[in-house]
């Protein structure tokens, strides 16, 4: 385990990147559109901007256009408009939850069953299955906060940009890019399981005192003499190792019985003593409860730190930096250059975001190159999951553990505009290539660092990955199991909205720079840590007063007679169908969850009651909800084991169509990935080389 370095003294510009400017607000957005408005206000006002509710962009002449009706919603989408003093109109950004012609009701829980976001969630879990947070909502609110100070900064380097346009949809294909592209990779598409599954004694364990806890190894031997030490027998610690090593990438993990078992027979203090010993990571879980207690929540610490250090007046000053001009950028940052020294995810996503923005990207491997490339399935000769976050880049293989190697990254950095890294923390320092070091040779170098616990001076953390930062930050705790128990979810959550995130973080950077809100040197930070207090943010706030209320329960996923429907939780409320088949509804009361029946039902949280293991959940607030019928009207009952067994009655195209003409969110469950491609709505969406591969989630004009 190891420990972020102490602060250094740094000082902290009183200038922000978005100081004089206004962020225009919808009076009340869509139901299905509230986090990801939350969002967007909540991190541009961070940046300095101000909320001015009925203040509408600057016209030329200086007078104030309304606003009220400008912002006003209309269906499933808003307008979120962004104005400031070097761009007098602003720019307003369409925020969709469908993409552009789809105007049926929509909500997350309908936008995880559409993009396959709750069927790979489910693929550890027993069946397609609602995430129990607005993870959807929160991912398009950081890339809609990307798009509004990407046109920001294209604005300042001479090309205005009055519109841009964000659908929740298409934020999440692209940020689920690498399991699209493993899904449909064209040499030898990944085997994924497919419904229904098979419940295994997937992570965490459980200790003899009731502790539940991850591990992490990230080589095979902690891993074997961890579960040695364990009592567990050498053959079934070498048949899970790979199903382990593999768990984030194929979002699930099968591992032998066994291992739980040996787990169940040690109290949890005796498993950590054998942790320290073997050298594997353990992290008992805890909830948002234990995350109120900690500095970066009590203080409600910003998603990313964006700090101006002082210029060493022995440093030549800092070179201007490149303009355009006006009408020269296809894209907001064209002609910038970004250096990227990064794995895995997290990093690699961020700068695929800077590229798709315009900036031409330079990506530092090893000798041989990332080992990554060689990780199967295939596209081309290369890794599917690889190509999806690194097509485009321009590759320099170096080695920078060696002197030389390090004097071709600075030689390399000297004429870039930002410089990303995911190193462990202290590896910039020992290698000589921290901030300062870069600064010696470029000045205005943006040095941007995207790590898992960011600075946070609360002591020591276990190893930085995605399941390990989930089990620390409670986000386990609201990602459950089928039986209510909770469970980090084996899609990389944090490491994808923390690849958003710092790609967020440069571009206020980046702003800061050409705006003039600072002008020494800039480091900005972004950490896994940070990407989970904004998933958490409804539960975490409220840090003196009342804490937070849990999010509203997720929709019910349902079969059907040819597959399995999504119905929303549009507006607090859950309809369905109590009686009557698939040709008239009937009359139901209210109540709270259900538990039980034979296609099974959910508690008033959302965890799933299933009997027969076909995968399904479900939530039920405690008020009623209207309900339709394919061939009947709307009626106002609740969701019971009986309207469960009604949906089964019809196919989920009749179903969604009468529930869609309700008002209803609803849609068809994707239960395999590679079908989105060739989904006509989402088809335009995808372009194929190799693999299916997500196209960017804004467009400007």
């Amino acid at each position: 385990m190891t420990s972020a370095p102490p602060l250094s003294p740094l000082t902290t510009s009183e200038a922000l990147p978005l100081d004089g400017h206004l962020v225009h607000l919808p009076p009340a957005p869509p139901t299905g559109l509230v986090t990801a408005t939350e969002v967007v206000r909540d991190h541009l006002t961070r940046l300095g901007a101000r909320f001015g509710p009925g203040s509408g962009p600057r016209h030329a002449a200086g007078s104030a256009a309304p606003a009220r009706g400008r912002y006003a919603t209309t269906g499933p989408q808003t307008v979120i408009g962004l104005s400031g003093p070097h761009h007098a109109p602003g720019t307003d950004l369409t925020l969709r939850g469908w993409p552009a012609g789809d105007p049926t009701p929509f909500d997350e829980t309908t936008a995880q069953a559409a993009t396959g976001l709750m069927a790979l969630h489910g693929r550890a879990n027993g069946g397609p299955r609602p995430l129990g947070t607005d993870y959807l909502g929160t991912l398009a609110g950081t890339v809609a906060t990307q798009a509004l100070l990407a046109a920001a900064l294209s604005g300042l380097r001479g090309t205005p940009v009055r519109t841009a346009r964000v659908s929740v949809v298409e934020a999440a294909l692209f940020s689920l890019g690498p399991y699209m592209a493993a899904a449909t990779a064209g040499d030898e598409p990944e085997e994924v399981p497919t419904p229904p599954y098979r419940r295994t004694a997937r992570p965490p364990f459980v200790s003899a005192d009731g502790v539940r806890f991850e591990v992490e190894a990230l080589e095979v031997r902690p891993w074997r003499d961890f579960w040695k030490a364990a009592g567990a027998p050498a053959k079934d610690i070498a048949n899970s190792w790979r199903a382990f090593a593999a768990r984030s990438t194929r979002a699930a993990s099968p591992l032998i019985t066994t291992l739980a078992r040996c787990a169940a027979r040690h109290r949890y203090a005796e498993l950590v003593l054998l942790a320290e010993r073997t050298g594997m990571g353990i992290c008992a879980l805890r909830t948002p409860t234990d995350r109120r207690a900690d500095s970066d929540v009590r203080y409600d610490d910003d998603p990313w730190e964006l700090r101006e250090l002082p210029r060493d007046e022995g440093l030549p000053a800092p070179r201007h930096h490149r303009g355009a001009r006006p009408g020269s950028l296809p894209l907001p940052l064209t002609g910038l250059t970004v250096v990227e020294s990064t794995r895995h995810v997290q990093g690699p996503l961020a700068t695929s975001v800077l590229r798709a923005l315009g900036a031409h990207v330079i990506r530092i491997e090893p000798p041989g190159g990332d080992p990554s490339r060689r990780a199967a399935p295939f596209a081309g000769g290369v890794s599917a999951r690889f190509a999806v976050l690194n097509a485009g880049k321009e590759v320099r293989e170096i080695d920078i553990r060696t002197a030389a190697g390090r004097r071709a990254v600075a030689e390399t950095v000297a004429e870039a505009d930002v410089f990303l890294h995911t190193w462990a923390p202290g590896e910039a320092a020992r290698l000589r290539l921290d901030e300062e070091d870069l600064a010696r040779v470029h000045p205005g170098l943006i040095y941007a660092w995207a790590s898992a616990w960011d600075r946070s001076p609360d002591g020591p953390r276990p190893p930085g990955t995605d399941p390990m930062v989930q089990a620390w930050s409670g986000v386990a705790d609201t990602v459950r199991t089928p039986d209510g128990n909770p469970a980090p979810s084996l899609v990389t959550l944090l490491d994808i909205l923390g690849g958003q995130l710092a790609a967020e973080s440069v571009l206020a950077a980046l702003l800061a720079r050409e705006s003039g809100a600072a002008t020494g040197r800039l480091r900005v930070d972004s950490s896994l840590l940070g990407a989970s207090r904004v998933l958490l943010r409804p539960l975490l706030r409220g840090l003196d007063e009342t804490p937070g209320s849990r999010p509203a329960p997720p929709g019910l996923v349902a079969p059907t007679a040819d597959g399995l429907i999504a119905v929303g939780a549009a507006a607090g409320t859950i309809p369905s169908v109590t009686g009557g088949g698939p040709h008239g509804g009937t009359n139901g009361g209210t109540g709270g969850g259900t538990n039980g029946g034979m296609n099974g039902g959910t508690d008033g949280r959302g965890s799933s009651v299933d009997p027969t293991d076909r995968g399904l959940s479900a939530a039920t607030p405690g008020a009623g909800a209207s309900g339709a019928g394919p061939s009947g009207g709307a009626t106002k009952t609740t969701t019971t084991a009986a309207a469960l067994a009604t949906f089964a009655a019809a196919p989920s195209s009749t179903w969604v169509k009468r529930l869609h003409a309700a008002g209803v969110p609803a849609r068809e469950v994707v239960t395999d990935l590679a079908a989105l491609p060739q989904d006509p709505a989402l088809a335009p969406y995808f372009t194929h080389d190799g693999c299916a591969r997500p196209t960017p989630p804004w467009s400007f004009s």
